[in-house]
């Protein structure tokens, strides 16, 4: 319903932008003003409160391993100038074991990271393609000087259900 109606005000506000004032004699600038500003809105639907609000995430110390306990958990840490470079371990029970890794940046635009847009470089294994019972090292230097929220899911609501033995994940430099 929301995006209907912020697809309506667009429209609307892009007809008005068009309709000639007689003091002026030409385009309706408050128009223009409406449509940066939906603009503006649709991309702060992509934001996380958890960037700002510390009460929402845990942080993450450097070389301090955290090991899954919770079905979804967040965590924060803010990257030096080399971008965030982690170790991630999945127990063997992986793959019939659920766990997903979610790693975003609170700066706008707010991108995900992944494995063909935002590009994650592992040793072994991709940033989407787990290494059963093995560790992996990861690092995303595009994410540099700024503040990252890493979502930890340790159970995904489609099958596998089970979370895995373990789940390991450690921000190292």
């Amino acid at each position: 319903m929301k995006q209907w109606m912020i697809l309506l005000l667009f429209v609307l506000s892009f007809v008005s932008c068009f309709i000639p004032k007689e003091e002026v004699g030409g385009v309706n600038k408050e128009g223009w003003l409406l449509i940066g500003f939906l603009n503006l809105l649709s991309q702060s639907g992509k934001y996380d409160p958890a960037c700002d609000d510390e009460s929402l995430s845990t942080p993450l110390a450097l070389s301090s391993p955290i090991l899954s306990s919770s079905v979804r958990k967040t965590y924060r840490f803010t990257t030096g100038s080399s971008g965030l470079k982690y170790n991630f371990s999945v127990s063997s029970d992986y793959p019939a074991c659920g766990v997903l890794i979610n790693i975003r940046s609170c700066r706008p635009p707010y991108s995900f990271a992944s494995d063909t847009g935002i590009e994650v470089s592992c040793n072994s294994g991709t940033y989407r393609n787990y290494v059963s019972g093995g560790t992996q090292t990861c690092q995303i230097p595009s994410f540099s000087n700024q503040v990252v929220l890493v979502y930890l899911v340790s159970a995904t609501s489609s099958y596998p259900t089970t979370p895995c033995t373990t789940v390991q994940f450690e921000v190292i430099p």
